[in-house]
């Protein structure tokens, strides 16, 4: 049996302080000292898989002994039982009834909308009276995102609830974030003001979201859009069709990863940009030789190779879904260590993707990291922005492709300089915001 190596960290707090207060360099330290490692938050030990073996036990060979755990349920008032969260067969029938609604053929018929919306904002951005004017493109993206999946969500415009969404999400993820970092399971019952202000912004989203729903029933066949698809799936195992509260929950599910995981990648998309303007030359000349002008289309893709690697590096460095959690059922033997049961484990992708051994040379930014050969030769489980094994994020195929859609569509018209003297800097909540935006200038090109 082969000892874990663990951060020893404060005698009676352990890590608790750091992994409250600036948790990245915590995760990368741990990550990079064995394949297992673990660090202790007050009496509470959390256990990190750090390589593909590991990552390979937990995630692809024997994903039934791990369940999603109570820090991950921190997320189950925003998305109920949705694919994010259920488990076993509940998971299996609702990702199967699902899986259509990612079929390339209607990803395809996204990307016209995708266009269109990002169209919407770069019309805004021309019409404002000081074109010189920096503003916060996190923000930006938040809206535009917003507004692209609810038009392949609902066929809705649901720009006039972006403000309102963005303040609601702000609450619930912080508040989730402190439930997720807390050793104290009674700490949403206290009657405190920020208890409130989280069932508030809760209500804020519920009522959105649902009055979208109920405002589609009985005319689930009028728009071809992701919400009828669920509405009208139809399980080809049992006959069965998802329940209203079912619909909800995937909704709220895609509404939530759809704009929210997606912005923030954007953000840090047009940061890095800004920082390597020879990155930022290639893609204007692939996308000149692609698309000489004209809008992107979907089958595009395939041909804006450099521009999908931009974002695969992007996604290396700033995950949204920085980090994610299972729960042994039992005790566990993964290779030589021994993981007991209830054990906390976590999978950082941030982490991960800045171990030296797979990613040398880690902090800086190469979008050559992924050419073909080069991930050829990289191990599996090394790169996990959208997850690993049966669970990889449903919605990675549509983040790629709205991604370079909205680059190319902006890259066409702008140049995005990063306003300097600000801080910019990742906020670790349940994703990687921003934590103060960031600011751009916008110049026409």
């Amino acid at each position: 049996m082969t000892a874990i190596p663990s951060i020893q960290g404060h005698w009676l707090l352990g890590s608790m302080q750091e992994r409250a207060s600036d948790p990245l360099p915590l995760y990368v330290r741990a990550a990079r000292m064995g394949p297992v490692s673990s660090f202790r938050a007050a009496w509470v030990r959390l256990y990190l898989l750090n390589h593909p073996e590991p990552l390979k036990h937990v995630l692809v060979d024997h994903p039934a002994r791990y369940s999603k755990g109570r820090i991950a349920a921190s997320l189950r008032p925003l998305v109920g039982n949705g694919i994010l969260l259920s488990e076993g067969e509940v998971w299996k029938r609702n990702r199967r009834l699902a899986q259509p609604a990612f079929h390339r053929s209607v990803l395809a018929r996204l990307a016209e909308g995708m266009v269109e919306e990002t169209e919407v904002m770069l019309a805004r951005w021309a019409a404002r009276p000081d074109p010189a004017a920096p503003f916060d493109i996190a923000a930006e993206m938040m809206a535009l995102t917003m507004a692209i999946i609810g038009r392949a969500l609902f066929s809705a415009d649901v720009t006039q609830h972006a403000v309102a969404v963005s303040r609601a999400l702000t609450v619930v993820l912080e508040e989730a974030n402190r439930r997720a970092l807390s050793v104290t399971p009674w700490l949403p019952h206290l009657p405190t003001a920020r208890q409130r202000a989280f069932r508030e912004a809760l209500g804020t989203l519920e009522s959105i979201i649902r009055g979208i729903i109920q405002g589609r029933r009985g005319r689930e066949a009028e728009h071809p859009d992701l919400l009828s698809m669920l509405m009208t799936a139809k399980d080809e195992d049992t006959g069965g069709h998802l329940s209203d509260e079912e619909v909800r929950d995937e909704v709220m599910t895609l509404f939530f990863a759809g704009h929210e995981t997606t912005a923030n990648a954007l953000a840090w998309l047009w940061y890095l940009l800004s920082l390597h303007p020879d990155v930022e030359l290639q893609v204007r000349e692939e996308l000149s030789s692609v698309l000489g002008g004209r809008a992107m289309q979907a089958e595009d893709l395939s041909r804006l190779k450099y521009s999908t690697r931009v974002f695969e590096e992007t996604l290396r460095l700033y995950p949204p879904a920085w980090l994610f959690v299972r729960q042994a059922l039992a005790e566990d033997q993964v290779g030589p260590y021994r993981l007991p049961k209830d054990a906390l484990v976590m999978v950082s992708p941030y982490a991960i993707h800045r171990i030296p051994e797979f990613w040398p040379d880690p902090e800086r930014f190469d979008p050559d990291r992924f050419l073909p050969e080069r991930v050829q030769a990289r191990p599996r489980l090394t790169y996990l922005p959208f997850g690993g094994g049966q669970r990889l994020c449903i919605g990675n195929n549509l983040a790629m492709m709205e991604a370079v859609v909205i680059m190319s569509s902006v890259l066409q018209r702008y140049r995005l300089e990063v306003v300097p003297g600000q801080t910019i800097e990742p906020e670790p909540l349940i994703t990687l915001r921003p934590r103060h935006g960031i600011h751009v200038r916008a110049h026409c090109v």
